[in-house]
């Protein structure tokens, strides 16, 4: 049966994350959502907005690592979501080639790239980027 988003609104209600309680609701929903045998685009649409308030929730009570690396985010966004690189490349207009090379650390991300990846995982920009660091 083809699941709609609409449908998926009224079932999960999603909304912003303020107690342990509900924080893991939203974790058992978006579990139940990521191992579905065939997902589809409402799904896929349920489980980034659920990440999105998840993450949130972390990054408020400090869950998140504040030192890891624009790439190592990039990559634990990617893997949170189960998206390949192909996936990532579609939904976030960024060339695969572009995302090879930053997952592989041969280049950086840029602002323009950590721009659309930012807009794509609904994150901080700032998640994406480092500023050259200054000499004292």
């Amino acid at each position: 049966m083809l699941v709609t988003y609409k449908q998926l609104l009224q079932e999960v209600v999603p909304r912003p994350i303020s107690s342990d309680r509900e924080y893991k609701r939203a974790l058992k929903q978006i579990e139940r959502l990521m191992h579905a045998a065939r997902k589809t685009r409402a799904e896929d649409d349920m489980i980034e907005l659920l990440g999105t308030l998840i993450e949130q929730y972390e990054v408020r009570l400090g869950y998140t690592d504040p030192v890891l690396s624009p790439r190592d985010r990039l990559a634990g966004l990617m893997e949170a979501r189960e998206l390949t690189q192909t996936d990532l490349s579609e939904r976030a207009h960024v060339p695969r080639t572009t995302l090879n090379e930053i997952l592989c650390g041969k280049r950086g991300i840029s602002k323009t790239i950590a721009f659309r990846l930012a807009t794509f995982f609904g994150v901080s920009i700032n998640e994406l980027i480092v500023d050259d660091p200054v000499e004292a």
